[in-house]
C-alpha cells in the first residue's frame, strides 16, 4: 500500500497549472491539478484512457467537452471517455484544486508534474 496526502500536492504557480502526481502505475496515473483564477488546461483527450475528475476545491470552473459547455465547483465529480476532447478553466475567484485519475495510465507524456 502507498500513502499520499492530497494536501502536500496542493501547490499553485502564480504563471501556470500545477501538476503534483499522487500515483503513477501500470495500471493508473492520478494526480493533483491546482488552477489559480484565471488559468486552464487547453482542449486534448487522454488516448484510450477515461478520466475521472473530482473538484476538491474552487468555486466555479468550465469543463468543455466535444464543444459542450458546463460549470463546475467545489464537491462536483465528472467522467470523460478518452477520445473527447477536454478542456478545463478555473473562471471563479477562488483557487481550484482537482483531483484527477486516469486509467488505464496513457503514455509517459502525461506523468510529468509542472
Amino acid at each position: 500500500m502507498k500513502l499520499e496526502k492530497i494536501s502536500d500536492k496542493i501547490v499553485y504557480n502564480e504563471n501556470t497549472i500545477s501538476k503534483r502526481m499522487l500515483f503513477n502505475t501500470g495500471k493508473v496515473l492520478n494526480f493533483m491539478l491546482n488552477l489559480k483564477p484565471g488559468q486552464g488546461v487547453p482542449p486534448h483527450n487522454h488516448e484510450n484512457s477515461d478520466m475521472i475528475i473530482h473538484v476538491v476545491s474552487g468555486d466555479e470552473g468550465e469543463v468543455v467537452t466535444d464543444g459542450n459547455r458546463t460549470m463546475v465547483t467545489q464537491g462536483d465529480v465528472f467522467h470523460c471517455d478518452g477520445i473527447e476532447m477536454f478542456s478545463l478553466t478555473n473562471t471563479g475567484k477562488e483557487n481550484m484544486s482537482c483531483f484527477v485519475v486516469l486509467t488505464p495510465n496513457p503514455s509517459q507524456i502525461y506523468s510529468k508534474e509542472f
